[in-house]
This record gives structure tokens, C-alpha cells and sequence, in this order.
């Protein structure tokens, strides 16, 4: 297995360095530890050689901090890298990302909610933006209790597939989330006959007899998929929003990491933003764990595809 674990030797960071630290990898398994020296002002192309000599020293510090971490992951079979590059963290990772063709990558992060996360214009968010690999932004240290978000689409099979193929998830305690994600319709008294609105509430209710009975089929049946690979997993629906039906899950099984694909069926605002995705990653209060649909596989052929796992064989465990 191969990891590429950020770091920027903040707080964050080393949450993110002890979750890798106390994963049981299997035998082969690489580690690449990646850090970024921030490229210095323009104005310090007509600086005085003192600022030069200050460069030095950052990079001799982050190359002794590089080390230090490197020697704390190392483990028996596991190999362990270090990459010191230089420009803006997200470009380094990124491309390194592409370089390394990580099985996961993982990041610190700044925090959760609110306005301070959502324009914080992070290197986890980027990274998450721009990754091809899946990416988990760590905020504990465990990956024992796992809510995986499902909704029958190509994104949710990406998701399944990331638990199915990495050995972290060997011992994970999975559950496998629904939520029906239907908002009652607005009725218009000034503009509607009181049996219009009738016949409207009518098909809403009829419409959310289809959809639960549709997610309870999304949902037990990936579990039942994950199960037959070995893994524990059981499964729920639940209704009202995506993202706050997600965080609730969570926070009622205490899990360790929501799993999420990085789009869902709810609609052509959430297809262009990836709001319930980027809702969960911005308020969740446990890690995160965001697979991205490869290319090819942006749509689903059927429902029986869209519930099937797609997964490859498992590497060896």
C-alpha cells in the first residue's frame, strides 16, 4: 500500500501523522512524507544575503523535522520517504500526488463549520479539489467506526471501493448510510387551487414511498457487498438533508471517519458544487475520507451497477 502523508508539522499535521503511525500496514507497504517550503516574497530577490542565509536555515530545520517524522513511521516492511519541495503546499502535494500514485493521502486539517473553514481556502481543501487519489483529512487518530455515505451513484461506488481495497478498513466496524434527501414541496396559496396542493402533497408522499424503499436497497445491499468481502458492516435510512443526515449518523454510531464520494444525486446545484461532499468535510467532527470517481466512471449504467460494488480483488491483507 502506498501512502503520501502532508505535513507542515502543525498541530493538525501531527494528528494526522499518528493516525498513519498506528495503522497496521501490510509488507511492502510505502509511506512518502511530503513537506513544503513556502516560496519567499519577490522582495526577497533584492534582499540582503541575510535573508538568504535565513532561507538556508528553514530548509535545514524542515529537512531535521523531515527526518524526525520519518524515523517515527518507521515500521517493519514499510518504507519510508521524505520529499522537501518548494512552492505552494497544495502544488507540491499535488504533483507529487500524481508522481507517487498514492493508494491514499492524507492531511492535516485546520478545523471544522463555520465562516473561518469556508473561505479558509485551505491546502486540505485544495488538496481534496485537486487529488486524483482519495484523500483523508485526519482530525483523530483512529479509523475504527466508519459511516460510509451511499446513494446509489458512481461517486458512492468510489467510496465503496476505496473501503473495500485498503487493508485499513480490515477490522472497521462500516455503516452504511441512505439518506432520502426530498424537501417538501412550497406551496403557493395565492397561486394553486386548494386541490392542486392537495394533489401536490400527494405526490410528494407518493414519491417518498419509492425513494426510501430505493435507499433501503442502496444500503443493504452495498453492506451485504462489503460484508461478502469480509468486512462488518450493517446498514440505515435515514431522511432530511444529505449533509446533516450524514454528521448525524455519525455522530450517533461515534465514528472514527465518514467515507464519502465526492458528488451525489441531489440535484444540479449539488452535481456543480459537490456541496454534500465539501458539507461534510466542512463540519464533520471526525476525519473524512473523500474518493473521487476515476474518470470513465462518471456514470452509473443501471441500478443494479449503481448498487454492485465495482470493487477490484482486494490486494493481500
Amino acid at each position: 500500500m502506498r501512502i503520501l502523508l502532508a505535513t507542515d508539522f502543525s498541530t493538525p499535521a501531527q494528528t494526522a501523522h499518528a493516525l498513519v503511525q498506528g495503522l497496521s500496514l501490510p509488507a511492502g507497504s510505502e509511506i512518502r512524507l511530503v513537506h513544503a517550503i513556502e516560496p519567499l516574497p519577490t522582495v526577497a530577490v533584492f534582499a540582503s544575503a541575510s535573508l538568504l542565509t535565513i532561507s538556508d536555515a528553514v530548509e535545514a530545520e524542515a529537512r531535521a523535522e523531515l527526518g524526525a517524522s520519518a524515523a517515527a513511521l518507521a515500521a517493519p516492511g514499510v518504507d519510508v520517504k521524505v520529499v522537501l519541495g518548494a512552492g505552494r503546499a497544495a502544488d507540491v502535494i499535488v504533483d507529487e500526488c500524481f508522481s507517487f500514485e498514492p493508494d491514499l493521502v492524507v492531511v492535516g486539517s485546520r478545523g471544522r463549520g463555520g465562516l473561518a473553514t469556508s473561505v479558509l481556502g485551505s491546502v486540505s481543501a485544495e488538496v481534496v479539489d485537486r487529488a486524483p487519489s482519495p484523500v483523508l483529512v485526519a482530525r483523530g487518530r483512529s479509523l475504527a467506526r466508519i459511516v460510509l455515505a451511499e446513494d446509489g451513484s458512481a461517486p458512492a461506488v468510489a467510496a465503496a471501493r476505496v473501503i473495500g481495497d485498503l487493508p485499513l478498513f480490515g477490522g472497521a466496524d462500516i455503516r452504511v448510510v441512505s439518506v432520502v434527501d426530498v424537501p417538501f414541496p412550497i406551496l403557493m396559496p395565492d397561486h394553486a387551487t386548494a386541490g392542486a396542493a392537495a394533489e401536490t402533497v400527494r405526490a410528494h408522499e407518493e414519491s417518498l414511498v419509492t425513494l426510501r424503499a430505493a435507499h433501503a436497497v442502496f444500503a443493504r445491499e452495498r453492506a451485504t457487498a462489503l460484508a461478502g468481502r469480509g468486512l462488518r458492516a450493517t446498514w440505515e435510512v435515514r431522511e432530511g438533508g444529505a449533509v446533516s443526515g450524514v454528521l448525524a449518523a455519525a455522530q450517533a454510531h461515534r465514528a472514527d471517519c465518514i467515507v464519502t464520494g465526492s458528488r451525489g444525486h441531489s440535484g444540479l446545484r449539488r452535481l456543480f458544487l459537490g456541496s454534500v461532499a465539501r458539507g461534510v468535510l466542512l463540519n464533520a467532527p471526525c476525519s473524512v475520507l473523500i474518493a473521487h470517481v476515476p474518470l470513465g466512471e462518471a456514470k452509473v449504467p443501471g441500478t443494479a451497477d449503481g448498487v454492485g460494488l465495482h470493487l477490484t480483488e482486494s490486494p493481500a491483507r
